[in-house]
């Protein structure tokens, strides 16, 4: 009732004339009116010191539980124990004893003739420079002359397919 009293003598006002003096019209006073006990529900913002003070508490508690739990798995461990763990004398290197077994020169005679020389026979598509990388893992003039001397050759570029081509394995 009170709200309609005040609205009904708001209306009754005139407005003011006097030179560089605003007056709001009557509907901007009705709107204070009506929402003069109206308090903007606004949230508290925490001021950066709470937020300080909460990590220096976790921090704290945090380094508690860490210690707490160093001190409980170095449980039963003496500090003389822990000493000898690193005790360079316990890690002393010991002689052993090698067993050779000598080789019999024949058998290795045999062993390196067979390997020195290897046996390939040419297939379609291949060049004596891919032989030679596929033998030695790369291509050199040198490779090449022993390859073709060991066969006979007179040109590198004349393979025939089917051919036996003998690969000297020296090293």
């Amino acid at each position: 009732m009170a709200v309609l009293e005040a609205l009904s003598k708001y209306r009754q006002d005139s407005y003011d004339n006097t030179p560089n003096v605003y007056v709001r019209p009557n509907k901007e006073k009705e709107l204070d009116v009506l929402w003069q006990n109206f308090k903007l529900s606004q949230k508290n913002e925490k001021s950066p010191s709470v937020y300080l003070a909460t990590g220096f508490v976790a921090g704290a508690l945090v380094m508690l539980m860490l210690v707490g739990l160093v001190n409980l798995s170095n449980h039963g461990v003496s500090a003389n124990d822990e000493n000898q763990i690193f005790n360079p004398q316990r890690a002393k290197a010991q002689k052993e004893k090698l067993n050779l077994i000598p080789a019999t020169t024949e058998g290795t005679a045999a062993v390196t003739a067979e390997t020195k020389n290897e046996v390939y026979t040419v297939q379609n598509g291949d060049t004596l420079e891919s032989i030679l990388i596929r033998f030695y893992g790369g291509y050199s003039p040198a490779k090449a002359t022993a390859v073709m001397q060991a066969n006979n050759m007179a040109n590198p570029n004349k393979l025939s397919i089917g051919q036996q081509l003998t690969i000297p394995m020296a090293e």
